[in-house]
């Protein structure tokens, strides 16, 4: 964090060095907050309607540019490749609880604000996101105000009671009882089989790179009213731990699954898994690393 703090004070101390360091006055000020505060406001309005273009409209496309979000840092292009995020949102709401501008120069300002948003997903669940901290720095390029680092601290919460309305799990589940087959890999096969019983599921799994076993689970699943979400338990031949899951459709032929330790808080899940049942005979498995999709797998019906 200490390097991170040194960067930074070094970036703006760059900023702030040249021909632009003449002192801004009263109504420069003035004037470039009304100019900025119109991109903060087309960045709010984008993320509250969940229009990425919208909201990359405001960055600078540039090797330069930096998004820093709770830790993690993501270039321009990291960001283009997160859009899809933006699909299960249906809508947000933002409160400003106060904003601050500090003038670098004439053609640099940081910009610091506190903000509170509600948040509704498309599956109906909700969340709320208190406190949320920006600090982004403006540059004026081509005669237009640009965010070139972006600093972006949150704390996100489920709602409590907040389920996957109208959605029935269980039998939505049901669609991918059967048995599975496709490939992962160079010479790797994946194979799943899910049975169903009572109002829960059997699953067995297993990998083999050239015919070699590398990996086998097998799992019980059922469904927990309190929290509206499908349970699993699962034992693997190389892990001396019981693994819990939660999985949940967001519609009828879509469904989540991440670790059950992330069941309050599932957007920020290191580690999630989405299923998509493409066709009655094929499926498609996305695994995602902190919201960003790192495999893509296609499976198919045996039986």
């Amino acid at each position: 964090m200490k390097t991170r703090l040194v960067i930074l004070l070094m970036l703006i101390g760059c900023f702030s060095c040249g021909i632009n360091n003449k002192p801004v006055s009263d109504a420069q000020k003035e004037k470039i907050k009304g100019e900025i505060k119109e991109v903060v406001n087309t960045l709010y309005k984008g993320i509250e309607e969940a229009n990425a273009d919208m909201v990359m409209e405001s960055f600078l496309d540039s090797p330069d540019f930096t998004d820093i979000t709770n830790g993690m840092v993501f270039s321009y292009k990291d960001l283009v490749a997160m859009k899809p995020n933006f699909d299960v949102i249906l809508n947000q709401k933002c409160t400003i609880v106060n904003e601050k501008y500090t003038f670098l120069d004439k053609l640099t300002v940081l910009y610091t604000a506190e903000t509170k948003w509600s948040t509704i997903y498309k599956d109906g669940h909700s969340s709320v996101t208190d406190p949320q901290a920006f600090l982004i720095i403006f540059k004026k390029i081509d005669n237009r105000w640009k965010v070139i680092y972006l600093v972006d601290s949150n704390v996100e919460k489920s709602v409590p009671g907040e389920t996957s309305k109208g959605l029935n799990q269980i039998e939505l589940f049901k669609q991918f009882a059967g048995v599975w087959k496709g490939e992962m890999g160079k010479d790797t096969i994946f194979t799943m089989e899910i049975k169903s019983f009572y109002n829960g599921f059997e699953t067995y799994v297993k990998t083999e790179t050239k015919g070699k076993l590398v990996l086998e689970e097998k799992a019980l699943m059922g469904y927990d009213k309190k929290s509206g979400k499908l349970i699993e338990s699962g034992i693997i031949n190389n892990s001396p731990e019981i693994i819990l899951w939660a999985l949940w459709f967001t519609s009828e032929k879509k469904c989540e699954e991440v670790l059950l330790a992330d069941i309050s808080n599932p957007e920020k899940a290191i580690l999630k898994w989405e299923f998509e049942l493409v066709t009655p005979n094929s499926m498609v498995w996305y695994n995602l690393k902190n919201n960003k999709i790192t495999g893509t797998y296609t499976f198919y019906r045996e039986k």
